[in-house]
């Protein structure tokens, strides 16, 4: 993803992600999920990191890393307990 700022997971606690979902459609958010349940029943067993890209009130995007998470009750959970909205998520590679 163009113009993104890569930031450490632990560093994801630093900063405040809107309640508004980033994402518009509802396509779009089905498709998020789908891809966020594909990658936290895959990531465990290929042990491949995952880029989650987040998007911040300000508009800019942010990047991190991990290599496990799992999803609760419209969180992303990172590897060191670190939780994302649900509704702050760009889109992820896997």
């Amino acid at each position: 993803m163009e113009n993104t700022r890569i930031i450490s997971p632990s560093d994801v606690r630093l900063y405040y992600f809107s309640s508004k979902d980033v994402l518009l459609s509802t396509d779009e958010k089905e498709n998020r999920k789908r891809k966020l349940q594909r990658a936290a029943q895959m990531a465990p067993h290929t042990g491949t990191s995952i880029s989650i890209y987040l998007k911040l009130p300000t508009g800019e995007t942010l990047e991190t890393h991990t290599d496990s998470f799992s999803l609760a009750d419209g969180f992303v959970i990172i590897k060191g307990g670190f939780a994302i909205p649900l509704g702050a998520i760009v889109d992820l590679d896997a």
